[in-house]
């Protein structure tokens, strides 16, 4: 059963659904909430821009209850130069579409003088097109595509945070928290035990205004206490009650 641990607001945004042309029904023959039909764990399998370009990326997508965590970083040799960003914040159905505030809007790129750039609050209005496992989702104001396919439903707790969010969903835990003197966000597979996380690290960055680094495969311990996340180094993020 998915918790979802209040305080103060977080960050982003998406959608509007459209289902081989027919709208989705439950057993009964109701239609589905637009919110019901994207929640749920989801992988990257594309980003195509505006003008065209075709960026290749991996990365991971939660629609939570109501709020919504994401990161992304590109592919590219070497995997420490590359480029990331993140999201996390409260989303909600419009009419035909899905409304998104991130109230934390993380960009990184370590060759970049500085090598973050933090946005803050952006809103965004996303359609979204699900076919079987697929979701695409395009951004109305800027035409950006982003595709995906479903991980998972999303079980699991979500907790806010001062400045982010985290979440314990489908055995991945997922990390988005910063501002513009620092952030530290990322995801991978955990196994939890009395408190003690053995963390499998997929993607991670780490960022401030002078320098940028990425952290990809490998393992890290942390504690979690309900309250209090604590990574290898110290690294504390507290929950908000």
């Amino acid at each position: 059963m998915k918790k979802h641990h209040t305080a103060r607001p977080v960050v982003f945004y998406f959608l509007l659904v459209l289902f081989c042309g027919n709208p989705v029904a439950d057993e009964a023959g109701q239609p589905v909430p637009l919110e019901q039909q994207v929640r749920g764990l989801w992988f990257y399998t594309g980003l195509i821009t505006s003008s065209g370009e075709d960026l290749p990326l991996d990365g991971i997508f939660l629609f939570g209850d109501d709020l919504f965590l994401q990161y992304a970083q590109y592919k590219g040799e070497p995997a420490r130069d590359q480029g990331a960003m993140a999201h996390a914040g409260p989303y909600s159905a419009g009419e035909g579409f899905i409304g998104m505030v991130a109230e934390q809007t993380i960009s990184t790129a370590p060759s970049n003088d500085p090598p973050l750039n933090y946005r803050g609050l952006t809103e965004h209005e996303v359609d979204v097109m699900l076919v079987d496992n697929e979701m695409t989702l395009t951004f109305m104001r800027s035409g950006t595509v982003q595709i995906f396919e479903r991980a998972g439903p999303g079980e699991g707790d979500v907790y806010r945070l001062e400045n982010g969010a985290l979440a314990f969903v489908d055995g991945y835990l997922i990390l988005v928290s910063g501002d513009e003197n620092g952030v530290e966000t990322g995801y991978g597979r955990y196994e939890a035990d009395n408190g003690a996380l053995s963390l499998d690290i997929t993607y991670w960055t780490s960022a401030d205004q002078s320098s940028a680094s990425n952290t990809n495969h490998t393992a890290v311990n942390a504690t979690f206490d309900g309250q209090v996340l604590t990574l290898e180094g110290g690294r504390r993020f507290q929950v908000l009650r």
